[in-house]
This record gives C-alpha cells, structure tokens and sequence, in this order.
C-alpha cells in the first residue's frame, strides 16, 4: 500500500538527495523534551520519571551487572513530530474518502495509522520567512502568502519546490520554545495560508512542516465559531501530504542552509495518529 504522497517519493529522488549533503554537516531538527517543554492542551502534558533503578536490578538479578531504565506517558504529538494521515479529518471523512466511525478504535485507527510510515529520505528546502521580512520572528496573527514564499525563494537563491521535496517554512517562532511556552503554544500563531498549502499540493511534495504547533495560522476562536484549520485539511485528508511540526529551524536560519538533505524517520506505532522525531537536515 502506497501511503499518502509517498507516491511522490521515488528511488531515484531519494537517490538524488543524497548529492545534497556535501560538506557533512548534520543539523538536528527536533526540539529536547523534558518536563518544561511546551505541549498544546488538546495534546496533553509530557510525563516521565526512572522506573527501575540501578540498585532495584541488582537486587533482583544478584552479581554486578545493574541496569535502568525511564517510562514516558505523552501524547504521540509530543514536541517534533509528524502527523499520520488518520489525524485529521473533514467531519467524519479521513483521507481517501475512509469514515472514522468505520475506522476509530480504543487504539487509533485500524487504517491509515502509524504503521504505514516509512524513512522520508529527500530534498529538504527551508522557506526562510521570517528572515527575507528582516525580522527575528514574525507577528502573532501573519498570514504567510505565495508573495512571502516568492520573495523568500528569490532572497536564498533556490529553485522551486519539486515532486517529492520536503518543505520547511521557518516563522522565528522556535525562539519561543521553553523561553515563552504560554505565547509558543498560542493562539494566536503565524502560519502558511491555505493558498501556499495548494500551491505546495500541485507541487507534489512529500511533506511540510513549521517551527509552530500547527505549521498553519492559527487565530483566537471567536465566541461561538466553529475552529477552523484549512491547511490541515487540505494537506492531510485531501492531499495525504506529512505535516511535521515543532521543529527547530534556528540553526539553519543562522548558517543560512536553505537546500539539504532531509532525513525522517518516524515510529511505526499501529493506529498512532503521529510519531515523534528528531529529523535531520545534512548539509
């Protein structure tokens, strides 16, 4: 089974990427988690604490040999990671016209879920937003448009987004992380428009992903409207494109790394509705 737009990722693309990491130098793309990180409420907090100690082992096994070890309880939207394509739907329509009352469970969905992600191993390209505006972080409410990915392609000097490539939109708001949870987590929060999400979908790529929570922009609810989060929609149900969120873009912003090679690789936990990961950019 072809998952999504994996279809868009051929051999020969995953081939060609490799050309990209020519000095060696790896970039981690995924946030530190610890008990102060930032976790959307819809999500739920982090929680891990030892759960074997060094001296419970050797009391158990006798002998010198002591081992431990740490249990995590988190939502498997924790921090960086990648969306699966049951996480969002259009009503009770998941992508490929599935019913999530045909395919929900007690342990995600018997379709469509973790367990059909494989390695994204491609073309990686930072749209640098914030930075081709001259400013560190953008406003709570932006709205980023084709103009601002226009000007921000023509300011690095790299071609279009090609079949397969993973997109990486840069807002600033990485600086919030564990500095300023509260304002990280939002809302407010700048994001793409659903018209860069298009643009992106006829592109073909494989993935786009953000330094945000929701990669998209997301406002305050008015009282008594209905939430509204185009982006994923279109992405994820209409598209099966892989949204990545809550990366860390500081590094590649500063070393001004706009073309890489992207590297993912998620968990492949059955029904999980996303993985988290620690992408790499390689350069």
């Amino acid at each position: 089974m072809v998952y999504g737009a994996l279809k868009f990722l051929t051999g020969s693309k995953m081939a060609q990427s490799l050309s990209l990491a020519r000095r060696g130098r790896v970039y981690q793309l995924g946030w530190v988690l610890d008990e102060n990180s930032p976790s959307h409420p819809f999500h739920g907090p982090l929680f891990y604490a030892t759960f074997r100690r060094v001296r419970d082992s050797l009391r158990m096994w006798r002998g010198s040999f002591g081992a431990m070890n740490v249990r995590l309880e988190m939502s498997d939207h924790t921090g960086t990671h990648i969306d699966a394509l049951n996480h969002v739907s259009r009503g009770h329509m998941l992508y490929g016209g599935r019913s999530v009352d045909e395919l929900e469970t007690e342990r995600g969905t018997v379709e469509l879920g973790g367990e059909n992600f494989h390695p994204i191993i491609t073309r990686g390209l930072l749209f640098d937003i914030a930075a081709s505006r001259g400013r560190d972080i953008l406003e709570d409410d932006y709205l980023i448009t084709l103009d601002d990915v226009t000007r921000a392609l023509k300011l690095e000097g790299i071609d279009e987004p090609s079949e397969g490539d993973a997109v990486l939109v840069r807002t600033g708001w990485g600086s919030l992380w564990k500095r300023d949870n509260k304002r990280y987590i939002g809302p407010p929060m700048p994001g793409i428009s659903l018209e860069v999400a298009k643009w992106l979908s006829k592109k073909r790529v494989v993935l786009v992903g953000g330094d945000t929570p929701s990669v998209e922009r997301i406002l305050v609810d008015l009282p008594g409207a209905p939430h509204e989060e185009p982006v994923h929609q279109h992405l994820i149900v209409d598209e099966g494109i892989f949204m990545l969120e809550n990366l860390n873009l500081e590094e590649l912003s500063r070393e001004k790394v706009y073309q890489f090679l992207f590297i993912c690789i998620p968990l492949r936990v059955r029904g999980a509705t996303a993985s988290p990961v620690n992408p790499l950019a390689i350069a």
